[in-house]
């Protein structure tokens, strides 16, 4: 399904300024695009956006079309991360969870999709998680929002591919960057430690580089789902044994909460 984009146009990557988002950037640049990055302000970033703002998402956009006279590649990197045990969460956890890593997806995609559609090409992104396809208790929130976040992009491909669109949402197990420590600029995880827990369960952490590659890969590709390193393995052990994969990550969720 979708149309293979010109990797030579113009790349927006929202959440640029982080781990990832600077290794998506620098990974555009070299295949040839134009990547401009978004993030919030005070981090350097091509354009300051919060991608919670709808109105100021549609503008930044419009000003990028405006001043390219193309768009090719979305990627909608920008998230926090929120976890710690359900019942100590508090109302704003889950409101943070859902107004940046849900509707905050959903406003990049109404702002690009419009142009997509009348140029007939382009590629929409969205980062996700391996905990979009499995479960993972701690981060409750997070999954819960990566799991929408894999519903979204895999419910749009079949639509955008009339209008010669590509679809692709990347689902890695923890990334090397500041984000599996803190959750983010605006994350909250409380009583858990993320990197700890979540390497102990999927191996250890990959680095931004690797990420970036492989979705630049699955781009060219036309992957619908793109699981860099063992995220892949592990989605696959879940989906044939899943009865004995909850029985594992109960054990190491149990090991963390008795630290």
């Amino acid at each position: 399904m979708g149309n293979r984009i010109d990797l030579r146009g113009v790349a927006l990557v929202t959440g640029g300024c982080g781990g990832l988002g600077r290794a998506l950037c620098e990974h555009l640049s070299r295949a040839g695009m134009t990547a401009i990055a978004l993030d919030l302000p005070g981090l350097g970033a091509d354009v300051d956006l919060d991608v919670t703002d709808a109105d100021a998402v549609t503008r930044a956009v419009e000003q990028v079309v405006t001043t390219h006279g193309r768009l090719d590649v979305v990627i909608a990197n920008a998230g926090v991360g929120v976890g710690g045990v359900v019942e100590a969460l508090p109302a704003d956890a889950w409101k943070r969870s859902l107004a940046v890593n849900v509707e905050g997806a959903i406003n990049v995609l109404r702002a690009s999709y419009p142009t997509m559609i009348e140029q007939r090409r382009g590629h929409l992104v969205f980062v996700a998680s391996l905990a979009g396809l499995v479960p993972t208790p701690l981060l409750v929130p997070y999954a819960m929002t990566k799991h929408a976040i894999v519903g979204l992009a895999t419910s749009l491909r079949p639509e955008a591919a009339r209008h010669g669109i590509g679809v692709t949402v990347v689902c890695p197990g923890p990334i090397d960057t500041r984000f599996l420590d803190t959750g983010g600029r605006a994350g909250m995880i409380e009583g858990v430690d993320g990197r700890r827990f979540l390497t102990g369960v999927a191996g250890p952490a990959v680095m931004p580089g690797a990420v970036a590659e492989a979705t630049l890969s699955g781009i060219r590709r036309d992957r619908a789902v793109v699981t860099p390193g063992r995220a892949g393995l592990l989605w696959r052990a879940v989906r044939l044994s899943p009865r004995l994969s909850e029985q594992v990550i109960a054990r190491a969720m149990r090991a963390e909460l008795a630290r």
